[in-house]
């Protein structure tokens, strides 16, 4: 099941390296938390879930003939190796956004206490800088991780797992077509 609004548009990046389809991505992690069982027809290529009546993967365009003169023939199971790529893509992009939202809300705590004992009017007054320090601590931990987490930390993570999810599928490519 996709939460992904249906007017969206997939990012397809030119790097040689699948993106997992949606419908990939949401058939293995049912798999991964024992929701669904690995069995089904898939594209040969791209293991992209098909009906018995493609002809041709939606994804990766591969024909699905059933022969494997024309085409890759369909799988009849997602390959242990391709859904250890998701679960490590996956592990890798959430360490990456984690970590950075955690460093957004150290630096909203830091810098609200370096405000908070750096102004006269707040050491001076408890009950002023609890005013200030509240509110800023929920609103600048929020933003700071959204920032950095977000931005930063999904950038950077993407990247690094785009970066082995490439290597392990070539790998992979290698070993199934050898």
């Amino acid at each position: 099941m996709s939460f992904d609004d249906p007017g969206d548009v997939r990012f397809r990046p030119d790097d040689d390296c699948p993106l997992f389809s949606q419908a990939l991505e949401d058939h293995l992690v049912a798999v991964s938390k024992g929701n669904a069982p690995n069995t089904g027809r898939f594209c040969g290529n791209c293991y992209t879930p098909i009906s018995r009546d493609t002809v041709r993967c939606p994804h990766c365009s591969e024909v699905a003939d059933t022969t494997g003169a024309t085409g890759r023939a369909p799988a009849r199971a997602v390959p242990q190796p391709i859904l250890d790529t998701l679960l490590r893509q996956r592990s890798i992009e959430a360490k990456w956004v984690n970590g950075f939202a955690y460093l957004g809300v150290l630096i909203a705590v830091i810098s609200g206490l370096a405000i908070v004992l750096g102004i006269p009017l707040f050491r001076n007054s408890l009950l002023l800088a609890t005013i200030f320090y509240a509110p800023y601590l929920l609103i600048g931990s929020r933003v700071f991780a959204g920032l950095l987490g977000g931005y930063y930390g999904d950038r950077i993570g993407y990247e690094k797992a785009r970066t082995e999810t490439r290597a392990a599928w070539a790998e992979w490519v290698a070993e199934r077509d050898a």
